[in-house]
């Protein structure tokens, strides 16, 4: 894991290098810096950088595809790196070098839509910006060749999946559809998403600094604005999907956010007001950030594995949360323990799956994940608990406890922050003998 984790950071780094490029093309050295320290620096980069999160590995191939439109793609109201866009040019080699980077960066967004589907809608504006900025011709040919970038990453579909294509993409949007409305809030998730995250007031600027620009760089302005707008709109609003904006808003808004202070006579009045909210938010976003980089959430879930880990005897596990709101979704990497475990949900009847359990043990023998009897028990939470525990003694009569995994101090943080946030206290238990029937 702490490869696993090395490797997304090594790679999240990418996030810095072409912001910076990025915000040097377009802007100024000075503002560059600002923007590399910023993403390098906000509390939650480091912490959800070296994660999982397709969220935010779809945000280097973003950046660079990006980067290499603005840089060899001749749109309007730009210069751009060393290409010469004037009569004494070489008109063929301009198009010739143009069009060779349009492929490229066409390659290097569609790779970014198989990493994270919403990422399409970004891309397609990107198209459409390609479409008003410069000609039919380079919006088409971006299109096919980054929707054909987009198909080759669900080849995994093919190979492991039956032969049929797009069987991820199919089961995504089956799901969202399903469950649209299982993660409800208000259309303000998202401005407070980036208040909280970047911390006010500096966000505030910084949203003020985007809204201030946006006319001024419309191939970020433009998908980033469609991007947000989509995710307001749709009723599933979880924080995390709008990530991917979240380097384009922190440039624009750095750019745009000091040429309103060189601007406005109101701002040059403010400057000590302007300089103590820069401290403020370096001082907050400091120990927000040392926090975040030394603990972890969901500890009960992962320390559960550790403990499983340790007795070097687990076969397979039960989860049991019939009195909670919590997850099944375990980190089974910890425990090592790849078997398909048990897990009871409100509603569930144990009994009938207890009742199948060896029958499931015959008829998955042979899968990738097999599911075999279970020798431990994890029960969530306190409510009801002995009784909870009589179900399964009664066909485990060998079971006794073992341990109580307490929830992380971080985890009582973030359920009182948000009390959607279970705690999750773990009771685990052993099994020396099979079911007794």
């Amino acid at each position: 894991m702490y490869l696993m984790r090395l490797i997304h950071a090594s790679y999240s780094l990418l996030v810095v290098v072409y912001a910076f490029k990025i915000t040097e093309l377009i802007s100024s050295r000075k503002n560059a810096i600002q923007v590399g320290l910023l993403l390098a620096l906000i509390a939650i980069m480091p912490n959800f950088s070296v994660r999982n999160l397709v969220e935010m590995v779809c945000m280097p191939p973003l950046l660079i595809g990006i980067y290499l439109l603005l840089k060899n793609v001749p749109l309007r109201d730009f210069r751009f790196g060393n290409i010469v866009f004037n009569g004494n040019a070489n008109a063929t080699q301009v198009k010739t070098h143009a069009f060779r980077y349009l492929l490229i960066a066409a390659v290097i967004l569609g790779m970014a839509v198989g990493i994270r589907y919403q990422t399409g809608l970004f891309v397609a504006l990107v198209g459409l910006v390609l479409l008003i900025q410069h000609s039919f011709l380079y919006a088409f040919v971006f299109g096919i060749v980054s929707f054909g970038t987009f198909f080759l990453t669900q080849i995994d579909d093919v190979l492991l999946w039956g032969g049929q294509p797009f069987q991820h993409l199919q089961g995504y949007f089956e799901y969202n559809k399903k469950h649209a409305n299982s993660y409800p809030g208000s259309p303000y998730t998202y401005l407070s998403f980036i208040a909280a995250f970047i911390l006010p007031p500096i966000s505030i600027f910084l949203v003020s600094g985007f809204i201030r620009n946006w006319k001024k760089v419309l191939l970020i302005a433009l998908p980033v604005t469609g991007f947000l707008i989509f995710h307001i709109l749709y009723p599933n609003r979880q924080e995390r999907f709008i990530l991917p904006a979240l380097p384009f808003i922190v440039i624009m808004g750095v750019i745009g956010w000091n040429l309103l202070v060189q601007e406005s006579a109101l701002l040059q009045r403010s400057k000590k007001f302007i300089r103590a909210s820069w401290i403020f938010f370096w001082s907050l976003n400091t120990i927000a950030m040392l926090i975040l980089c030394f603990t972890y959430s969901k500890k009960s879930r992962v320390e559960s594995m550790l403990y499983l880990y340790n007795q070097h005897d687990c076969k397979n596990f039960v989860l049991e949360f019939t009195h909670s709101e919590s997850g099944a979704m375990m980190p089974q990497f910890y425990g090592d323990v790849w078997t398909g475990y048990y897990y009871f949900r409100k509603g569930d009847k144990p009994v009938d799956y207890i009742l199948n359990m060896k029958h499931d043990e015959e008829a998955t023998r042979n899968d990738i994940q097999p599911r075999v009897i279970p020798n431990y028990f994890l029960f969530y939470d306190d409510e009801q608990l002995e009784e909870r525990v009589a179900t399964f003694t009664k066909y485990f009569p060998s079971m006794t406890y073992q341990t109580t995994i307490e929830t992380g101090w971080f985890d009582e943080l973030l359920h009182w922050l948000n009390p959607k946030n279970s705690l999750e206290r773990v009771h685990i238990y052993k099994a020396e003998g099979g079911i007794v029937q």
